[in-house]
C-alpha cells in the first residue's frame, strides 16, 4: 500500500478554498438580498442560483480528486479521526444536497434556474403550493447545518494550529 503524503495537495487545497469562497458568496447573498430591490434584488437571487449549480460543478471535481489522490494521514486520537472523517463526509453530502435543495426550492417557486444566462437546467419538477413551504424549510435547514459544521471545522482546525500546535493547517499550505 502507498504510504500517505504529508500535505494535501495542492489541487486539494485550491478546491478547499474555492468551495469556501463560493459557499461564502451564498450566504452573503442570501442574507443581504432582502435589503436589496427590483433589479438588484433579482440578479442577486439569479447570481445565488448560478453559485449554487457552480457549487454541484466543483463538488463533483473535488469528488473525482479525493478518490483519485491520497491524503495525508489522519491526525488525533482514534475517536478524532472517526469525528473528522464523519464530518468531512457529511460536508461532502452537503455539497450536493444544498444545491439539489435549492434546486428543487426553486422549481416549487415555478421559476427556471439559470447558469450565468448560458443555459437552463431542466424542470424536473413542477410548481407546487404545498411543497414550496416544505422545499423552502429545507433549504434553510441544510444552510444552518452547513454554517455549523465549517464554522466547526475551521475553529477546530484553528485549534489545532494554536492549542494543539500540530500539523492540521500547515498540511493546508497551498505554497508548501
Amino acid at each position: 500500500m502507498n504510504e500517505s503524503p504529508q500535505n494535501w495537495t495542492r489541487t486539494a487545497v485550491w478546491l478547499h478554498a474555492i468551495m469556501l469562497a463560493l459557499f461564502a458568496m451564498m450566504f452573503f447573498l442570501a442574507y443581504t438580498w432582502d435589503f436589496a430591490h427590483g433589479a438588484t434584488k433579482h440578479a442577486m437571487i439569479d447570481l445565488h442560483k448560478s453559485v449554487g449549480v457552480l457549487i454541484v460543478m466543483v463538488a463533483l471535481v473535488r469528488l473525482a480528486w479525493m478518490l483519485t489522490h491520497k491524503g495525508p494521514r489522519p491526525i488525533g486520537t482514534p475517536s478524532q479521526q472517526k469525528a473528522a472523517l464523519g464530518v468531512h463526509h457529511l460536508l461532502y453530502l452537503l455539497m450536493f444536497l444544498m444545491p439539489f435543495s435549492g434546486y428543487v426550492m426553486v422549481m416549487m417557486h415555478g421559476k427556471p434556474v439559470s447558469f450565468f444566462g448560458l443555459f437552463d437546467l431542466p424542470v424536473l419538477f413542477q410548481a407546487h403550493p404545498a411543497w414550496k413551504e416544505f422545499s423552502e424549510g429545507v433549504h434553510t435547514v441544510l444552510a444552518d447545518i452547513i454554517l455549523v459544521l465549517v464554522g466547526g471545522h475551521g475553529a477546530l482546525a484553528i485549534y489545532h494550529h494554536v492549542v494543539l500546535k500540530d500539523e492540521t493547517l500547515r498540511r493546508m499550505n497551498p505554497f508548501s
